[in-house]
């Protein structure tokens, strides 16, 4: 029809996307148009779903046929009662045309159909999925009473006569966090459906067809997705908008106190000079140089498939081995005795050579390995994200106010760049303060010239 019409433009766009995706719906290509056009006319779903019939017929991409599965209708909860949580895995395609094996975690608000996302490139540990809870509900705004889950091993060490057994890590969140659990079978569909769904939402709406470049790339499309259709589309049972819905759903949460440091529900366990933990009269190497003197701590969690992985302060993987049944054996192989100093040195020279000035990013960046040597990899890798994420220009600014205020950590050094980042988008007198997160040690506290964080708001001012 005449109407259908005002897609012609996307013609091109729409058969090269189904000839790569043929199984894609019209609900998908509508995401994929919104998402690569920001003039795309207002058209409904139903123009969007006989165009793509069309370019379907015209170009021969007929659709595969589905299956379909059926989920009962499950009773409207109150508002803030209630919480899904589910995961998922999904097998993608990189830039070079390798397959990439992703995870995620979804939760959504039973009531609204409000949803959060959180994607991995390793599949989730209880660790992760504590810190996957708590940015959900900085997402949400708040806590459900309930939250509801299948009976998965990250969770339960078994089931003892009918009685659920949690495991030590996710027992002392949910206590310090306060909201009841209700478990049900995976052949429970009718306590689960709504979460179901939305696992199969993000499998087939948001990745299938999606090209992977990192996982830092995936999470912000995945919250663009959230944006842009998951939480922004009129939910088909119950023909409601989820982020309508959510206004009126977070004033029932219960509000996010204080931050949850997830090492609280872990076991920490001191590193000893040569670079190993003790734990259950064996020994399992580190990294070199992560013993930073005495009293250094790490923190491990047991695995499902009976794994020892060992975590930084930082909540950063640093070692995972399998455990020995033995006694008195040292575990870890030559991976973690060599000395790796050299690859570091081609990451720092690499990542210098992106800067205005190479030789004065090069200065800052030994400078953080000086501080946090046993951090630098990351350190390095996640100032390169920044890169990624800002103009070069917020970059090198941020990098002569670093290096002359000495701020020598990366999560700061983004900081700053966010900063910068929002004065180049606001045309007003930017109020944003700089959050920086320094350890409590006092040689890593900032201190420019004895000033405190105000002073570099009046600098940046």
């Amino acid at each position: 029809s005449s109407r259908d019409k005002v897609l012609d433009p996307y013609e091109v766009f729409i058969k090269s996307r189904l000839e790569a995706c043929s199984e894609a719906s019209a609900a998908q290509v509508h995401d994929w148009l919104k998402e690569h056009f920001s003039d795309l006319p207002d058209v409904t779903e139903k123009t969007v779903f006989n165009f793509v019939l069309h370019v379907r017929g015209k170009h021969g991409i007929p659709k595969p046929f589905c299956n379909q599965r059926d989920y009962e209708k499950v009773d409207e909860l109150p508002y803030g009662k209630q919480a899904q949580v589910d995961f998922g895995e999904y097998n993608m395609t990189t830039e070079d045309n390798k397959r990439k094996k992703v995870y995620f975690f979804c939760m959504s608000l039973s009531r609204s159909r409000f949803k959060f996302l959180w994607l991995s490139e390793k599949p989730f540990t209880t660790l992760m999925t504590i810190i996957a809870h708590e940015k959900a509900f900085q997402y949400f705004g708040g806590i459900p009473e309930i939250i509801v889950y299948d009976q998965d091993t990250l969770f339960l060490v078994n089931e003892n006569k009918g009685e659920l057994i949690l495991t030590d890590a996710f027992r002392i969140y949910v206590a310090h966090r306060g909201y009841k659990l209700h478990f049900c079978r995976k052949s429970d569909p009718q306590s689960k459906g709504k979460i179901e769904n939305v696992v199969k939402y993000v499998k087939y709406n948001f990745l299938r067809g999606r090209i992977f470049v990192d996982i830092d790339t995936l999470n912000g499309q995945g919250m663009a997705w959230l944006s842009r259709t998951a939480n922004a589309k009129e939910h088909a049972g119950i023909k409601k908008i989820p982020d309508q819905q959510w206004q009126i759903e977070k004033e029932f949460l219960n509000p996010v106190n204080e931050i949850f440091i997830p090492q609280e529900a872990m076991k920490p366990v001191t590193i000893r000079k040569d670079n190993v933990i003790n734990y259950k009269s064996n020994y399992y190497r580190v990294p070199l140089e992560t013993y930073q003197g005495s009293g250094t701590k790490a923190w491990i969690e047991i695995s499902d498939d009976n794994r020892l992985m060992i975590y930084d302060a930082d909540n950063n993987q640093i070692a995972s081995h399998q455990i020995s049944t033995g006694k008195g054996q040292t575990i870890g192989g030559n991976h973690y005795k060599r000395d790796r100093s050299l690859k570091i040195d081609q990451i720092i020279d690499q990542l210098s050579s992106l800067f205005d000035d190479p030789d004065q990013a090069k200065g800052y960046l030994e400078e953080i390995r000086k501080k946090m040597p046993r951090n630098i990899r990351d350190q390095a890798l996640h100032i390169e994200k920044q890169i990624k994420r800002f103009d070069m220009d917020v970059i090198n600014r941020s990098l002569v106010f670093c290096v002359e205020n000495k701020i020598f950590r990366a999560t700061d050094f983004e900081s700053v760049a966010e900063k910068f980042h929002a004065e180049n988008q606001q045309s007003v007198e930017p109020s944003i303060p700089i959050t920086i997160n320094t350890l409590n040690h006092a040689e890593y506290k900032i201190t420019p010239d004895k000033s405190d964080i105000s002073d570099y708001q009046s600098l940046m001012n």
